[in-house]
């Protein structure tokens, strides 16, 4: 492989993978921080910090030889040629960037708020009233067009 050559792979294709029955060898190395890590990440990833990445992935990847993809935010976009080097300076052969990075990942394959929720309403969102809340009097009144005066 050339070393200006990185290999990409799409968020589509990671996620027809992921979706077989029998997917693929591959580990996702998510190397956001800790906090962007925990706020949400694809399921499967290990995350090892871009600043911990040349000291700590030989504990999460000891098979040089495995198939790797590797998953940045937005941040880190400018170093992946960098990223790409010190992988291969390590002897990964088989190393893929998630084009786009997680936030491409969030767009294709998050389900939409009306999935969640299964395109139920909430109760307030019905019109309960809990026991301890009164209800309004006025609902569905215009002052507009009540003759009283509002103060």
């Amino acid at each position: 492989m050339e070393k200006n050559a990185i290999s990409h792979i799409t968020c589509e294709h990671l996620l027809k993978i992921k979706k077989q029955p029998q997917p693929t060898e591959h580990m996702v190395l998510d190397l956001r921080d800790p906090l962007e890590y925990d706020a949400g990440h694809i399921e499967g990833s290990k995350n090892v910090p871009r600043r911990e990445l040349v000291a700590n992935i030989g504990n999460v990847v000891p098979d040089r030889a495995h198939h790797v993809i590797v998953v940045v935010g937005p941040t880190l976009e400018s170093e992946i040629e960098t990223i790409h080097d010190d992988l291969a300076e390590l002897g990964y052969e088989k190393v893929e960037f998630l084009a786009g990075g997680f936030d491409r990942w969030c767009e294709i394959s998050m389900p939409a708020v009306d999935d969640v929720l299964g395109g139920e309403v909430t109760p307030e969102e019905a019109g309960a009233v809990s026991d301890d809340e009164e209800p309004d009097l006025y609902e569905g009144e215009d002052p507009e067009e009540s003759n009283e005066p509002l103060m």
